[in-house]
């Protein structure tokens, strides 16, 4: 077991990280069309593809009395390598690094620069919630882990072992102010698509909780700092002291 405070690797030899993502949902009162217009024509992403997403048929007074899709982007933006995606609607902006990760001292600066289009764009805007979340695609191959078992995790019912296939969500309350969702599962429960020889996914999302509110970039830097430092700290505590050690890049 990894003890807390133990300092941790910078880096894994080979990342894990299929994708990772920033979301800022806000409140403005701002006209969406003239916030997503504003925001997607920045000279930032001029020449990525733009494409509809399917929330962007849904009627406006819809998202005013459903929770369920107020948040959901109606549009993206695509670099044209692929990696690179942004996605917008009225009330919510999200900016996505997909594998393969480049590290965080160059991913940070993107999501600074998505957070200032979003204060320019609309300069009225209350952040009400920030999420940060890294997906992870741990491999025999690369990782040294063939399945649950190679984890510093154990899971019963009843005294058996569940050591197959699980879908296991936990949450861990930092401060009044911030809590994560850490997801562990075997390939089967996972949607999407994942490397072909995934063996476990593990899924780390920090998030505020309800109540935040700030219109302050710095406060919101501030706090994707801080949700790195937590997430790192929560995706290695899932490893034994000898994984980390045969995985630490020198």
């Amino acid at each position: 077991m990894v003890k807390r405070g133990t300092p941790l690797p910078k880096k894994l030899k080979c990342d894990a990280i299929v994708e990772a993502l920033l979301e800022l949902r806000f409140e403005s009162q701002l006209l969406p069309d003239i916030f997503i217009g504003r925001f997607a024509d920045r000279e930032n992403w001029q020449g990525w593809a733009q494409n509809l997403l399917p929330a962007y048929n849904l009627p406006p007074q819809l998202r005013t009395i459903d929770p369920n899709v107020q948040y959901l982007p109606t549009i993206e933006l695509v670099h044209n390598d692929g990696t690179r995606v942004l996605r917008i609607g009225p009330s919510v902006v999200s900016y996505h690094r997909k594998a393969p990760y480049v590290g965080w001292e160059k991913f940070k600066p993107e999501l600074e620069q998505a957070t200032a289009a979003l204060f320019e764009s609309a300069k009225d805007a209350v952040i009400k919630r920030l999420g940060l979340r890294y997906m992870n695609s741990l491999r025999p191959n690369l990782h040294g882990i063939a399945g649950l078992t190679d984890l510093d995790v154990k899971m019963t019912v009843s005294e058996d072992s569940i050591t197959k296939a699980a879908n296991l969500n936990f949450t861990m309350q930092f401060d009044k102010q911030s809590a994560c969702t850490v997801r562990i599962a075997t390939p089967e429960f996972v949607m999407g698509v994942l490397p072909a020889d995934t063996s476990v996914y593990i899924d780390v999302d920090v998030y505020t909780n309800e109540g935040f509110a700030t219109k302050d970039k710095k406060d919101v830097d501030e706090w994707v700092e801080f949700a790195h430092a937590q997430e790192k700290t929560e995706f290695f505590h899932l490893f034994t002291q000898s994984t980390i050690d045969k995985l630490r890049e020198e």
